[in-house]
């Protein structure tokens, strides 16, 4: 799907929800023009947020690659030094049900379905991910297939190392952050709640700071578990995809 193409269907989808909302909100307010103006405002954060979407998209299914990249690579390098074929070490790096496995077998529907070479499924697949580390892993597998002798396997080894201590750098960050982000996470689900409860008991008694028994509910049973996803979602965002349950 072309850039244009994503720009007129984030714009049709954020449309039908501008004009769903503004009459849903006509309705509500009997003001026509007050729910063509919320209706109109109401348009913009959908069609940003289905603007970048397939973007993150991209970006996500390219991090799930590369997070299955090390294996795959080292399973080839080692059938490759054991004096294997290149196809089938190929094929049998295809035989999992992960991104990296799919992608594999494009690159083999390619060269055994559509008669293209091993260098130009290759080179697809470095076109096909937005990824720096499987474009260069698609030129080292290139280079392995057109390489004669016992250590074919070695490159592919290197980049397959690389990639593993780029993973377990990320993964100790990522452990720093988590202390800081479990905390924040303790703090909403826990403590700002009890916060709240206190403060409407203590400001109706003294302050005359009443809340509506309908306030209550929506904050209590509404706000403070949406709050909670927000953290949970902010957590997930920033977990490594090697990291992700799968």
């Amino acid at each position: 799907m072309t850039v244009s193409e994503e720009t007129q269907n984030a714009a049709k989808y954020a449309a039908v929800f501008s004009l769903t909302s503004w009459l849903f909100v006509g309705l509500l307010v009997e003001d026509l023009v007050l729910s063509a103006l919320i209706g109109g405002f109401l348009f913009f954060p959908p069609f940003v947020f289905l603007l970048h979407l397939p973007k993150a998209k991209r970006k996500e299914h390219a991090a799930l690659v590369e997070a299955g990249m090390p294996l795959h690579l080292m399973n080839i390098a080692m059938e490759l030094n054991l004096g294997v074929a290149f196809e089938a070490a190929l094929a049998n790096s295809c035989r999992g049900k992960d991104p990296c496995s799919k992608e594999f077998k494009k690159v083999l529907a390619e060269i055994e379905g559509q008669g293209a070479s091993v260098q130009q499924a290759l080179r697809h697949l470095g076109e096909r991910i937005d990824s720096t580390l499987v474009k260069r892993a698609a030129t080292h597998l290139s280079a392995a297939f057109d390489q004669k002798g016992g250590e074919r396997g070695e490159p592919l080894k290197r980049i397959a190392t690389e990639i593993l201590a780029r993973q377990r750098i990320e993964g100790r960050l990522f452990s720093g952050k988590m202390v800081v982000s479990s905390l924040l996470f303790i703090g909403v689900s826990a403590i700002v709640p009890a916060l709240f409860q206190s403060f409407s008991i203590v400001g109706s008694a003294v302050l005359n700071l009443g809340f509506t028994a309908m306030q209550l509910f929506l904050i209590i049973a509404v706000g403070f578990p949406l709050l909670d996803l927000a953290v949970l979602f902010y957590i997930r965002s920033m977990t490594p995809v090697f990291l992700r349950e799968r």
